[in-house]
């Protein structure tokens, strides 16, 4: 009865956005089209998405603010060809795959903010409760698709960059909301020019008591058996300073705590979780001829993280790069960097904890080139030197084709090159709890391989673009934690090492539709097919960790008072099958529908008046893989709500 009330669902809105998408109401032209945005981080300088061979997704701020999302990791679920990994619980990270990929670089303001440490869901290199909060951004460029001849070596699925806003106006707002599990979420923000100086400082806290899940087996909602509590406080600092009129310098910090009680699953006890980030950083950028950018950049991330043992990781980074035109449609874009990395850490019980150093120094190259009307050539070039994985030269080379300003195809070719992390390589955790150990691998090689993307881009009316892209992915030496069942301990359960597994294939497609149905009602649809196989030796076999169908749908109506977004994804083909690997069913059921909500009252010009609702349909489902019995490892929240206010000055 459930997976038909599913498909029929489904099939009642796939039929309305057909029929709305051929008899638009009342219906005017797009305000902006999506292709006249600029973005950086295809080819690191300023490029018109309609020029750029790439696929690239931009979340604005008008759209965070609309749909009130709490942090970067809400914005990125309902991002086609992104998907977040969630424990579930509250003290869980939440880390980002980009077409069916961890290997995820993350930036802010082009710098780069990535964990050597990895964290605890796998090979994502960064857990994204960590980020700002999103009073402060302007925007959120994802990249899909690798960018490690630009970026190096984590842009493996691509690259996601969040840009903040700049102070160059007085403005402020705060807002406070309470909602279901004892949640609260309180922000405020305020930044205020004077003279050449500008300054922006916010500061968040948002805290849950406890979590409800949908229960499969008995189809209610239940408690978790143990407590649950966090809170997750942000704290940002930006000036600035305009020197003259062709150089600005900024500088910054940005700080974050996570810590409360958590569980790893249900079936583990409570533990607690003490996350810290500190940030500093400083950037001096200038503009030579009117037109070429350039910058230099230092930053210094800091990460203490305590889960049974202590953790620290300090980064320090520099960061150099300049745009030099050889001619009007000619621009090349030079840089290097280097940055070096520290890791400690002092497990409890008696584990093996490791203090280990890494480095990587870099240069590279891009040239953007309009080599013809309407054709553009993109061609990089980057030399990595790492301390550990040695020397690498990774090449990329896209051909966009622009039919006119709204329409433009693609395909582009980029080589990976990504070095273990120290996580990789020197983690030592001992059997413990009946269960075996977790061990890293000195001698791990480099994974390296090439990925492929081709793509369309069209505005086909004044009221509708669509996009269409296809990749593909082979690494060489992929590296992934497996069982070992004839390790030193097997006899209290399986151990895990990290091993160059062979290969691994991933493949993809993405859809995509924008519609204005009227002055007041605006449609977004969008659906993603992802597939990972990986060789160990004896040929390719699917992972089964992965959702290989999603469609997300968005129905948003607007006025001069009100504002109303309604969210569908719904997630099909998931393996259902034991897994011998990890001794578990990946899922429970073969697809699932999660339905949120949110709406905005405007009272007058400065207060607002909101509320969030999330899986409405009160679904049993994981957005995270594994299974025991009848029960899911780590279950998404049950139905939750959360109301609040903004005031504005």
């Amino acid at each position: 009865m459930k997976k038909m009330t599913k498909a029929m669902l489904m099939t009642a809105l796939i039929c309305g956005t057909m029929y709305c998408g051929a008899e638009p109401v009342h219906a005017n032209e797009l305000d902006t089209f999506a292709l006249d945005e600029y973005v950086v981080t295809a080819a690191r300088t300023e490029t018109k998405l309609v020029d750029t061979p790439a696929n690239i997704t931009i979340v604005g701020a008008d759209e965070i603010e609309s749909r009130h999302y709490t942090n970067v990791a809400e914005v990125l679920k309902d991002v086609p060809g992104a998907t977040v990994s969630d424990n579930g619980n509250g003290t869980s990270e939440k880390c980002v795959y980009l077409n069916g990929d961890e290997r995820v670089l993350v930036l802010v303001d082009g710098r780069r903010v990535n964990f050597d440490l990895g964290t605890s869901t796998g090979r994502a290199g960064y857990d994204m409760n960590q980020l700002p909060d999103v009073s402060l951004i302007e925007r959120i460029e994802v990249l899909k698709g690798a960018g490690g001849a630009l970026y190096g070596s984590e842009a493996v699925g691509g690259v996601i960059n969040v840009i903040t806003k700049k102070a160059d106006m007085n403005y402020g707002k705060v807002s406070l909301a309470f909602g279901s599990s004892g949640a609260e979420d309180m922000n405020a923000m305020y930044s205020f020019k004077k003279g050449k100086t500008g300054v922006s400082v916010s500061a968040s806290k948002y805290k849950q008591d406890y979590y409800k899940y949908r229960d499969y087996a008995s189809d209610t909602t239940k408690r978790w058996p143990v407590p649950v509590d966090f809170e997750n406080e942000k704290v940002s600092l930006k000036v600035d300073q305009q020197l003259n009129d062709e150089s600005n310098l900024t500088i910054g910090y940005d700080y974050s705590k996570f810590e409360g009680l958590g569980t790893y699953s249900i079936s583990y006890p409570n533990t607690p979780i003490d996350k810290r980030t500190d940030n500093i950083y400083a950037k001096y950028d200038w503009t030579l001829n009117e037109k070429d950018q350039g910058y230099l950049q230092f930053y210094h991330n800091e990460l203490d993280y305590y889960y049974q043992g202590g953790m620290e990781e300090k980064t320090n980074g520099i960061d150099l790069q300049q745009a030099i035109s050889l001619s009007d449609n000619n621009k090349l874009v030079v840089g290097t960097s280097w940055r070096k990395v520290d890791v400690k850490t002092t497990p409890e019980n008696g584990k093996i904890g490791y203090d280990e150093s890494i480095d990587n120094f870099a240069i590279f190259i891009n040239d953007n080139w309009e080599f013809a009307p309407t054709w553009t050539l993109n061609a990089g070039v980057r030399y990595d030197e790492h301390s550990e994985a040695g020397n690498e030269t990774t090449f990329s080379t896209g051909l966009n084709k622009k039919f006119n300003d709204v329409s433009h195809a693609y395909i582009n070719w980029g080589q990976v090159f990504r070095a273990p992390t120290t996580d990789d390589m020197y983690t030592f955790s001992g059997p413990s709890g009946g269960y075996g150990g977790t061990y890293g691998n000195p001698n791990l090689k480099a994974e390296t391989g090439d990925t492929w993307t081709i793509g369309y881009n069209a505005q086909v009316s004044a009221v509708t673009d669509i996009g269409i892209s296809y990749f593909e992915s082979d690494l060489e030496d992929a590296l992934d934690w497996v069982p070992d069942y004839d390790g030193p301990y097997y006899g209290k359960g399986y151990d895990y090492y990290a091993q160059n597994i062979n290969k691994q294939e991933k493949k993809g497609l993405e859809l995509t539709l924008n519609h204005k149905l009227s002055d007041k009602f605006d449609l977004n649809a969008s659906y993603t097919y992802v597939n990972v196989k990986n060789d160990e030796g004896e040929g390719f076999v699917k992972d089964p960790n992965y959702v290989p169908n999603m469609y997300r749908l968005g129905l948003k109506y607007h006025d001069e008072k009100w504002n109303a977004d309604l969210f569908l994804r719904y997630g099909t083909g998931c393996s259902t099958s034991y897994n011998a690997a990890s001794w578990a069913y990946p899922y429970l059921e073969s697809s699932y529908l999660t339905v949120d909500m949110a709406l905005t009252y405007k009272a007058n010009n400065n207060l607002k008046i909101f509320a969030k609702g999330y899986n409405l349909f009160n679904e049993a489902y994981a957005e995270r893989g594994g299974s025991y019995g009848s029960y899911y490892n780590n279950p998404a929240q049950s139905r939750r709500f959360l109301i609040g206010a903004e005031y504005s000055f």
